[in-house]
């Protein structure tokens, strides 16, 4: 999901000017970019890192312990959020902003990793 989310943002980035480039009835992809002042921080940025890698290792202890997530699609789900997850990290380490640019006209903007976050949570925790 990591890859996939950063080839978008970068496709996107280089493709579309700030604003729209397709308007179909239903979906137009249109480049926004949330930039926040506290992305700037450094001390956010490090405690979102951590955030990630407690959230990493509560997953792994969970599963090992064969208390939680113990089906292939629980595994698959949580590879998916935290890859997304990751994904919202890494441009907002680097670029101090994250871009969005799937707009379902009825939704707020988003992009692929916020996809993986959450349907890869919905899957993980699928009964």
């Amino acid at each position: 999901m990591l890859m996939i989310d950063q080839w978008g943002k970068r496709a996107v980035r280089m493709l579309a000017p700030e604003g729209g480039i397709s308007r179909a009835h239903f979906l137009c992809i249109r480049r926004v970019t949330n930039v926040n002042r506290i992305y700037r921080s450094r001390n956010l940025r490090i405690a979102l890192a951590v955030a990630w890698l407690l959230a990493l290792g509560s997953a792994i202890a969970l599963r090992e312990t064969g208390m939680w997530f113990q089906s292939r699609a629980a595994v698959v789900g949580l590879g998916t959020a935290l890859g997304g997850a990751a994904g919202n990290l890494v441009d907002i380490w680097h670029r101090h902003s994250v871009v969005d640019f799937i707009d379902l006209r009825w939704w707020p903007v988003f992009n692929f990793a916020d996809v993986g976050i959450v349907g890869g949570l919905l899957l993980a925790f699928w009964p």
